[in-house]
């Protein structure tokens, strides 16, 4: 998804750590792009450090989230709260352990956790994901224009995507950092602007609340326990945590990001910059969300057959055409603002696709390249990658709204590298094999249910959840008028459903739940059978301490004490002490800088 740009800590403090600049320098060399991102002194850019501030605000949040609001109501708001617990989790239990290896590719620490292979299944696992994720990220503009300007939804797709090939590919990273910055600005304008003007347009903040209001669409006390309610406290708090956990902690772009900065104190004031940037955003589609409703209160576009809006994607641009196409300007930056989204996303993307597979596979297997091949390697990569994921745009497109689907896409793919991620440093007594049988159950359930949940909900076969809506306001079809269409809403589980329609009815929000659970829960139990059986040598080969999160392995010995631990940890005290009294010299330097 696309970055949204903001300066996290001052570049004079940038040079402090200095491994960590050799290391990004040596990448950078890899990939031909030495000078792209970087000072004349060798310190990384104002950009390519400012990458942490806010990430992951694309044309699916734009599109996606206000209609989320606009059927079912300001309890998605809750949504919100779950970035609390993820920033606390990345910056206590994942960040300690990626500063404490400075990889160049994130996905080596499989290789060094556990063994090659199962670095190979999740640098695939990560790019599959790239190669789905970005047709998706084109697909929400693509439907815009296809409503502002009445453009063909492919070719819009097509021009999207030859543009990004061409300036990630030969721009390279300083091309994207720049690209970035400029988008996010964009972004943001385009969102605060339609939400001022709307507002003010539909008859104010009063005229907003009081409509939404009317149909329930502002009651937030809903405790449901039922996975399969769509939107409540549990969803908004826990499902959402582990829907977006996958993203900062499973990625190799945002991995690489935290290790820019110099100190791992900087990381974590950028993770909780990052973390009030994200309130916004929810606060903005949120009351987005509502102010389309307050607009459309009495004639719901997207019941009246296509005649409007061929899906609620299309929510947002309907309405800025229809109330806003009066200001000069407004709806080309809508256009642009989506399209920002689209660009940065697929971009980073496309940067992200190369630096995968040259570390992971090329290097490997062919260690006689010059970084000049490898620069040419990588620029190839890039260009075929973006054609291939291209033609995934017809099967996107039958995918139904892309929010949902989108949420099944980061459960299946980066939902097992958390998942492996978390069992490597939480669990000293995870092995290999026990982390890879783990996949396949996971796998097997999260598609099992994810793709179910997709193709019977386009069936219609799912329960409806949606708020009341109504049309007897329409005047498209005079047939419409003086009626009013209510949804099952608060009585739809009364209805009678089969148990396969149940299971498949779980909201999407605990898809990544379930994903990265499973992958905990089966790679532990696996990994139990392993060891208890002598197998793959499980109780032979003790972890080194730096492979585990320090606040975990502080909670294992206090429980089964240090002498237990010494069974599967091997702690290397000396070179803790050693980290720790150069972290301190760097941070000296840093106050004598001053």
């Amino acid at each position: 998804m696309a970055r949204i740009s903001g300066l996290c800590g001052r570049p004079d403090r940038v040079h402090g750590h200095r491994r960590v600049l050799r290391m990004l320098q040596k990448e950078q060399l890899h990939y031909g792009e030495l000078s792209d991102g970087w000072e004349k002194d060798g310190r990384p850019s104002r950009f390519s450090v400012a990458h942490l501030r806010m990430s992951f605000v694309s044309a699916i949040t734009m599109l996606g989230e206000p209609p989320e609001v606009y059927f079912y109501g300001l309890i998605y708001i809750y949504f919100s709260f779950a970035f609390i617990p993820m920033t606390l989790s990345l910056s206590y239990l994942y960040l300690p352990v990626f500063f404490r290896l400075q990889l160049t590719s994130a996905y080596e620490y499989f290789e060094l956790r556990f063994n090659r292979n199962v670095r190979i299944v999740i640098s695939a696992s990560a790019i599959v994901h790239l190669m789905i994720y970005m047709p998706l990220t084109v697909w929400g503009p693509s439907l815009a224009l296809d409503q502002v300007a009445g453009l063909n939804k492919y070719m819009t797709s097509i021009v999207i995507f030859l543009v990004c090939i061409a300036y990630s590919s030969i721009g390279g990273l300083k091309a994207v950092l720049w690209s970035d910055a400029f988008q996010a600005f964009v972004m943001f304008a385009t969102m605060l602007t339609v939400l001022i003007l709307g507002i003010s347009k539909v008859g104010g903040m009063g005229v907003v609340w009081e409509r939404a209001e009317e149909t329930g669409r502002t009651n937030v006390l809903l405790f449901d326990p039922d996975p399969r309610t769509r939107h409540t406290f549990w969803t908004g708090t826990i499902a959402a945590f582990f829907s977006w956990i996958p993203l900062f902690a499973g990625t190799q772009a945002q991995i690489q990001r935290y290790l820019s900065v110099p100190t791992i104190r900087d990381a974590r004031k950028c993770l909780f910059f990052n973390m009030f940037g994200l309130f916004a955003v929810i606060i903005l589609c949120s009351l987005t969300g509502l102010m389309i409703f307050a607009k459309y209160y009495d004639c719901d576009p997207v019941s009246l057959d296509n005649q409007v809006v061929s899906s609620s994607d299309q929510l947002v641009p309907l309405f800025v055409i229809d109330v806003l196409g009066d200001y000069p300007g407004l709806p080309g930056l809508l256009v642009a603002g989506l399209t920002c989204g689209c660009l940065s996303s697929v971009s980073s993307a496309l940067n992200a696709l190369p630096a995968i597979i040259v570390e992971d596979y090329v290097k490997h297997y062919r260690t006689d390249l010059t970084d000049r091949q490898l620069g040419y390697i990588s620029k190839l990569i890039s260009a075929v990658g973006g054609l291939v994921s291209f033609s995934l745009i017809f099967v996107i497109a039958s995918a139904g709204n892309i929010l949902p689907f989108a949420s099944l896409l980061h459960g299946t793919f980066l939902g097992p590298i958390v998942g492996v991620f978390s069992l490597g440093m939480f669990f000293p007594w995870s092995n290999a094999l026990g982390s890879m049988l783990g996949i396949i159950p996971t796998l097997a359930i999260t598609l099992f249910i994810g793709v179910g949940s997709i193709l019977q909900g386009n069936e219609g076969l799912l329960p409806v959840q949606k708020l009341p809506l109504r049309t007897d306001g329409c005047y498209v079809n005079e047939m419409l008028q003086d009626t009013f269409f209510s949804p099952a809403g608060k009585g739809w589980k009364d209805e009678d459903y089969s148990p396969l329609t149940k299971i498949f009815s779980i909201a999407y929000l605990w898809q990544p739940a379930i994903t990265i659970m499973s992958t905990l829960i089966f790679g532990m139990l696996f990994s139990i059978i392993i060891n208890a059986s002598g197998g793959n040598n499980g109780r032979k080969r003790r972890v080194k301490s730096r492979y585990l999160s320090p606040h975990v392995l502080s909670m294992w010995v206090y429980i089964f004490g240090s002498e237990r631990m010494k069974k599967w940890v091997e702690f290397e005290e000396d070179e803790d002490v050693a980290r720790n009294k150069i972290d301190n010299s760097d941070n000296k330097s840093e106050i004598s800088a001053k």
